[in-house]
C-alpha cells in the first residue's frame, strides 16, 4: 500500500512538472531527460512510469480533463445557464497559468502525434471543456434561457473569447481574474453596448 502511494505521488509530480515544461517550451521543445531532471529522477525512473513522451502528454491532458470535468459538474449545479457558465469560466481562470494554458496544446502539437494519441487528446478536450459547455448551452436553449442557436457554434464563440487567455504569456494579463471571467461572460451573453433608453 505504501509503495503504491509513493508511486502515485511520483507519477503526479511527473505530470505536474511535465505540464509546466510542455506549456513553457512546447511538446517538441522539451525532452524526457529534462522532465526527469526537473522531477529529480533518472531517465530510467521516468520511463518506469511513462513509456514515452506521447503517453506522458496524454496523462497530463487526462489529468486536466478530469479536473475540468469536476469543475463543470460543480458549476452545473447552478440554477441558470448563465450562472453555470460564469462558475465554469471563473473556475478556469482560478487555475494556475500553466494549467489553463494546456488548452492550447491541441493546435500546436496534434500534428506531431500518432493517430491513437491524437484521438486520446481530442477526447480529453471534448470531455474536459467542449462537451460540458455545449451541454450547458443546450440546456439553456431547451429551458428558453437562450435563443435557439447552434449549441456547437455558441460553444466555439465562447471558447474564442477565452482562447487568448489560455496562452501562458497572457494568462496573468488581468489583475483580477474574476473580473476578467465576468467580462467574458458579459460579452458572450450581453455584448458591450449600453442598453438603449426608452
Amino acid at each position: 500500500m505504501r509503495r503504491q502511494q509513493h508511486s502515485d505521488h511520483v507519477r503526479n509530480r511527473i505530470i505536474d512538472e511535465a505540464a509546466r515544461l510542455i506549456v513553457t517550451y512546447g511538446y517538441d521543445g522539451i525532452a524526457m531527460r529534462e522532465i526527469a531532471e526537473a522531477v529529480g529522477l533518472s531517465k530510467a525512473g521516468l520511463y518506469h512510469h511513462f513509456r514515452d513522451k506521447e503517453e506522458l502528454l496524454i496523462a497530463v491532458l487526462t489529468n486536466w480533463s478530469n479536473e475540468m470535468a469536476a469543475l463543470a459538474e460543480t458549476a452545473g449545479r447552478e440554477p441558470t445557464v448563465r450562472a453555470q457558465l460564469t462558475a465554469l469560466v471563473r473556475g478556469l481562470f482560478q487555475q494556475a497559468p500553466a494549467q489553463r494554458a494546456l488548452v492550447r496544446l491541441s493546435n500546436q502539437d496534434m500534428p506531431r502525434l500518432s493517430e491513437t494519441a491524437r484521438h486520446s487528446v481530442t477526447q480529453c478536450y471534448i470531455n474536459g471543456l467542449i462537451g460540458p459547455i455545449t451541454e450547458m448551452i443546450t440546456t439553456g436553449i431547451e429551458r428558453g434561457e437562450l435563443r435557439p442557436v447552434d449549441p456547437k457554434l455558441a460553444t466555439w464563440l465562447l471558447l474564442g473569447l477565452l482562447y487568448p487567455f489560455f496562452h501562458i504569456e497572457q494568462a496573468t494579463v488581468a489583475d483580477n481574474d474574476t473580473m476578467l471571467a465576468d467580462l467574458i461572460i458579459t460579452t458572450f451573453f450581453d455584448g458591450l453596448s449600453q442598453p438603449q433608453s426608452r
